[in-house]
């Protein structure tokens, strides 16, 4: 199959799939995915860099359980950085958006127009249910 040119295989007209994850000699996977924490004006930000899939969306779920438990009830997850997200990722922002909001909190989503992640919350018509914008800026100034 050939490669699009984010190395991507290219099947039919569904777009690129994504390869296997690449793997070491030893077998492992090797996770690309960077989840930093910062906290702007009460609400913690979580900027995610890398792809957001099968093998990398339990480092994003387990960021955001994390600052969840620590008390925090206002979350901005910055997706600006992610090139590619699954249905896995999708899970973890609904299962944050379900728990936030069940402790009387929200979530708001980071994502520039046409990015896959807005895409996909387009398509799933999740775009509906979830605040989405294009700068983490643009996000805070909206929620307050």
């Amino acid at each position: 199959m050939p490669a699009g040119p984010d190395g991507r295989s290219e099947p039919a007209a569904h777009g690129y799939t994504r390869d296997p994850a690449p793997r070491t000699h030893e077998g492992t996977s090797e996770i690309d995915l960077t989840v930093r924490s910062r906290v702007v004006a009460g609400w913690t930000v979580l900027s995610v860099e890398g792809e957001v899939d099968l093998y990398t969306a339990p480092a994003v779920r387990d960021a955001a359980v994390a600052a969840m438990e620590s008390g925090v009830d206002h979350l901005v997850l910055d997706l600006t950085a992610v090139p590619f997200i699954d249905s896995s990722g999708l899970g973890v922002i609904v299962a944050c958006l379900k728990r936030l909001r069940e402790v009387g909190g929200d979530l708001a989503l980071v994502s520039p127009p046409s990015s896959p992640p807005t895409k996909l919350l387009s398509v799933t018509g999740l775009d509906h249910a979830i605040p989405t914008h294009a700068t983490v800026d643009a996000a805070l100034a909206d929620v307050h």
